[in-house]
């Protein structure tokens, strides 16, 4: 019921507000390396080794962006990755894995030129990844606060909704679990910085780091930290104008605590971890 009152107040404020661009249709293509690192060996019989995994592979994306003629921001992305997978961390793995995102941002106040007051409507989903997530769901509101000046941005935002996770259920199985004990779903907050920075017109840097945490305590749930590279080609002076070279690192570590059977003795995965190493190219579509 939240999600589709969510979901219609947006559809009804992004159809009425008068529109100040066209819709924008991206594109991308790249080449990545998925790490989890940390791995134990605590448990022979799921045959996963110690120390790191390196999944290297393909991705694709396609991005839709619009903004309103009141500021309002809107970015839907789906994103599909290919992996050679070699380490098996998921015994019955499909080497295909999704990841969608939905970021909507608007004005709440405007303080002066520099300071803003502002709203936001965040979900995203990963599907299939090779850490043997299942599915992750995170869908929340928040407000925030940004400062901008000179190319430099800052934003502080606080976020409520819910965060659900889903273990394959393969590994967890060999070590002593059952397909009842690999789901968690929870009311949940969350806290973000993010900064950027302008070097010039075509070169910028990004970073994130975001905190998840359960309501009822403020037990931790996941951290992750990303950091983007961006180099824009508006000129089109290496590249057809327009296009976008972007070198992305993402660390997700989970909190798996809640999944623990002391009657079992090891966690339910041998490792708590992913981090995404990614270089691509994105491109215009034009209609």
């Amino acid at each position: 019921m939240v999600k589709k009152k969510i979901l219609s107040a947006f559809l009804s404020s992004f159809v009425l507000s008068s529109v100040a661009s066209a819709v924008e249709f991206e594109a991308s293509v790249g080449v990545h390396d998925f790490v989890v690192s940390d791995i134990k060996n605590d448990v022979v019989k799921d045959g996963i080794r110690s120390g790191t995994s390196n999944t290297f592979g393909l991705n694709t994306a396609l991005y839709i962006k619009h903004k309103t003629k009141n500021n309002i921001v809107f970015l839907a992305k789906a994103e599909a990755f290919l992996d050679h997978d070699k380490d098996h961390l998921d015994p019955d793995h499909i080497p295909v894995w999704f990841d969608f995102l939905l970021d909507i941002k608007g004005p709440l106040y405007r303080v002066d030129a520099q300071n803003t007051f502002k709203w936001y409507i965040l979900m995203d989903n990963r599907q299939n990844t090779v850490s043997c997530v299942e599915r992750e769901v995170r869908q929340h509101i928040g407000v925030g606060y940004e400062y901008k000046r000179a190319g430099f941005t800052f934003d502080l935002n606080a976020y409520a909704g819910f965060y659900y996770i889903e273990l394959d259920d393969d590994t967890p199985i060999a070590r002593g679990y059952t397909r009842q004990d690999t789901d968690d779903g929870e009311a949940a907050s969350a806290l973000s910085l993010e900064l950027k920075y302008q070097f010039t017109k075509a070169f910028s840097m990004y970073g994130k780091v975001k905190r998840y945490s359960a309501n009822t305590g403020m037990e931790k749930l996941e951290d992750n930290a990303e950091i983007l590279l961006q180099y824009k080609d508006e000129k089109g002076n290496l590249f057809v104008k327009g296009t976008t070279l972007n070198f992305k690192v993402k660390y997700v570590k989970y909190d798996f605590d809640r999944f623990y059977r002391q009657s079992i003795g090891v966690p339910i995965l041998p490792f708590d971890n992913d981090m995404l190493i990614q270089a691509y190219y994105t491109f215009p579509l034009h209609y």
